[in-house]
């Protein structure tokens, strides 16, 4: 199960071809939750954040198996078309509430200002828990991540940033 949801994660990442200014693609996410051994719980999102860095933003777009529930702890995050949008540049959390034992699934999209000196990359880290808030999953036991998604901005203006995955199993 999981490891089939690694191996197709990497596969999109390896296929995610970039575009357009500073971007780096879409990567697709699949989680199949069939083994998670709870029902309910919450998918939680966060682009790592701090002031003074170049700014970078992190779109979720097409959520599938999500609930209409959701709770945002922060400026960060705002809702855009058919998902969520959020940004570097100051706190961010969503925490959104989904029914597990199928298949979640999500497009993720990055994209922001050059850095010629590459001095920050942000990293958008998803976790799942139970109603407990107990995290599920093969997660990072030092940071409880499924998924660990880092964005390096490109050292020149107009071109791509690039990404790269840690993916916990």
């Amino acid at each position: 199960m999981m490891f089939t949801f690694l191996r197709r994660l990497a596969l999109a990442a390896a296929l995610a071809a970039g575009s357009g200014f500073a971007s780096a693609g879409m990567i697709h996410v699949a989680i199949d939750t069939s083994g998670f051994g709870a029902a309910s719980g919450y998918l939680d999102m966060q682009l790592s954040a701090s002031a003074g860095v170049p700014l970078a933003t992190a779109v979720v777009s097409n959520m599938v198996g999500f609930d209409s529930s959701a709770f945002i702890d922060s400026w960060g995050v705002t809702p855009a078309a058919g998902g969520y949008a959020f940004r570097n540049d100051t706190s961010n959390d969503l925490f959104h509430a989904v029914a597990f034992g199928g298949v979640l699934s999500f497009d993720l999209t990055f994209a922001g200002a050059f850095d010629p000196v590459t001095r920050y990359v942000s990293h958008f880290v998803v976790s799942a828990f139970d109603d407990n808030i107990a995290p599920l999953g093969n997660y990072d036991p030092v940071t409880g991540a499924l998924l660990d998604v880092s964005w390096t901005p490109s050292r020149t203006a107009g071109t791509e940033g690039s990404t790269a995955l840690d993916i916990s199993d």
